[in-house]
């Protein structure tokens, strides 16, 4: 008895969802599972036709900067280094530490590693992506970092919402942003949404 709207919300409030189709849509419970910002395109030829692209953009370019040195970043710097090694490939992190929610031996080890291919690594940085002009291609890093994510309890809910819930990349919960990670948010979203349904008032928490 699901319903499935397709349509970006304009507005929340309190008890509502309104949709850019003029939908308004009445909630007891909201779950917000918006995840990340994916700026690539859809279709699987669209993809491929990007993905050459940016591997044309790699080869031909002298250096890389890459923002960001979680899981992903790491991955995409060290497939760089190794498959092209004559480049200068540059990893700023904003956290004292690579792959700061892994554990200390693989940050030290993915640090090292890095050391022995010459990739530059900054860290307790960011990257100023508005910095470089037009023909510049010269980026300023800075000691500050703004965390972007919804505010939550350790319940998933949203600071000063009861009854409204976030799951997955949108979270400000400082972890891992993978699929695995946000079904146990989804789990936890769930098991605490039935409680409040049946008036109970134990609600799990989500660990870290």
């Amino acid at each position: 008895k699901g319903r499935v709207v397709t349509s970006p919300s304009v507005n929340i409030t309190e008890t509502d969802v309104m949709t850019a189709d003029g939908d308004v849509i009445g909630y007891d419970y909201l779950v917000i599972a918006t995840g990340h910002s994916d700026l690539f395109l859809k279709t699987r030829q669209e993809k491929l036709s990007q993905y050459q692209s940016e591997y044309e953009d790699i080869r031909s370019s002298k250096s890389v900067l890459i923002v960001g040195g979680g899981p992903s970043g790491v991955e995409l710097a060290a497939e760089i280094a190794v498959d092209f090694p004559e480049k200068k490939v540059t990893l700023v992190h904003k956290g004292p530490k690579l792959l700061e929610f892994i554990g200390e031996k693989a940050a030290d080890k993915a640090f090292d590693w890095f050391k022995s291919k010459k990739v530059e690594v900054i860290l307790n940085q960011s990257v100023d992506l508005n910095s470089a002009s037009d023909g510049n291609k010269t980026y300023k890093t800075s000691g500050a970092w703004m965390v972007k994510g919804e505010m939550v309890d350790e319940h998933l809910r949203i600071k000063d919402r009861k009854n409204v819930f976030t799951i997955g990349d949108i979270t400000s919960i400082l972890e891992m942003k993978q699929g695995y990670i946000a079904e146990m948010h989804a789990n936890v979203a769930v098991k605490n949404i039935k409680v409040m349904m049946s008036g109970g008032e134990k609600k799990k928490k989500m660990s870290t």
